[in-house]
């Protein structure tokens, strides 16, 4: 065979792998479902695809004053299954890379002994795009005002009843029970996973207004996902060090929940995915 011809069959090799590689990265990815979460919607090992055309080809999802999608199809829906980064997986326990630092932390008020003593590990910190991906349903867009009463949702003020939930008869906890590992984590706020809210769930270019009351619940959004210097000291917040009232914010966030609802570890317990976390939409039968 002459060496033009196996130059050739070469060139053709490395676009052939290049190109399906930037399928896999950007386009269509075949996953494993690895918790019961979304069951019975989605079962335990079962195999998905997920199309990353939608909501698109996201780009710089490390910086939040950069990130954006290459194009956009059509925008999310509700009840959209989604794939996307875990929010809370900044940092992680090297040996336990399945659980929440932020967790762990909540039950352990001496991790840091612990990481050395059960050999746990030294914390890592992870990117956007390193972070482990779950898979939910969305249950409220950008914009709304959910809130979950006695185990029902309501968003803006409507009742959505849901065929997919799976824990339609169960009795829910009682109001005014407060969970310490329920979303936002607050002493101010006596929530639990069946009585939640109200919280209005930000869009990008919305603004707040920076109380003692609506700083627990968006703190984590400001500082950790859109990476702003925001600081409270005492009933006044400082950007920078420069006084500020109302905050504006960079990106849309969502609200998910598991279909199995009583085994789902999702957006009651750590609150709302940013936008630049979801990688894409799975569409299921």
């Amino acid at each position: 065979m002459k060496k033009r011809h196996i130059g050739h069959i070469l060139l053709w090799v490395g676009l052939g792998l290049l190109l399906s590689d930037l399928i896999y990265r950007h386009g269509i990815e075949l996953l494993k479902v690895p918790t019961s979460s979304m069951e019975p919607t989605i079962h335990t090992g079962e195999f998905v695809l997920v199309n990353k055309f939608i909501p698109g080809p996201r780009y710089l999802v490390n910086d939040p004053d950069r990130y954006n999608r290459l194009f956009q199809t059509h925008p999310l829906q509700y009840n959209d299954i989604i794939v996307f980064n875990f929010p809370e997986a900044d940092t992680i326990v090297p040996h336990k890379p399945g659980e929440s630092y932020y967790l762990l932390r909540r039950q352990h008020p001496g991790l840091d002994t612990l990481l050395t003593s059960e050999h746990w590990g030294e914390l890592q910190a992870l990117e956007v795009n390193q972070r482990p991906r779950m898979i939910k349903r969305i249950a409220a867009l950008p914009g709304d005002t959910l809130q979950i009463i006695r185990g029902q949702l309501h968003l803006n003020g409507h009742l959505q009843i849901s065929p997919k939930q799976a824990n339609d008869t169960l009795q829910p906890l009682a109001p005014g029970i407060p969970d310490p590992y329920v979303f936002p984590s607050s002493n101010n706020h006596r929530w639990n996973a069946d009585n939640l809210g109200p919280f209005y769930l930000p869009r990008k270019g919305d603004a707040i207004a920076l109380t003692t009351d609506t700083y627990p619940l968006y703190s984590r959004i400001i500082r950790v996902f859109e990476g702003v210097n925001l600081e409270q000291r005492g009933s006044f917040f400082y950007l920078n060090n420069r006084p500020i009232k109302r905050y504006t914010f960079k990106m849309n966030y969502y609200w998910v929940h598991g279909d199995n609802r009583p085994r789902s570890f999702d957006s009651r317990y750590w609150g709302p995915v940013p936008e630049n976390h979801i990688v894409g939409v799975v569409k299921h039968r």
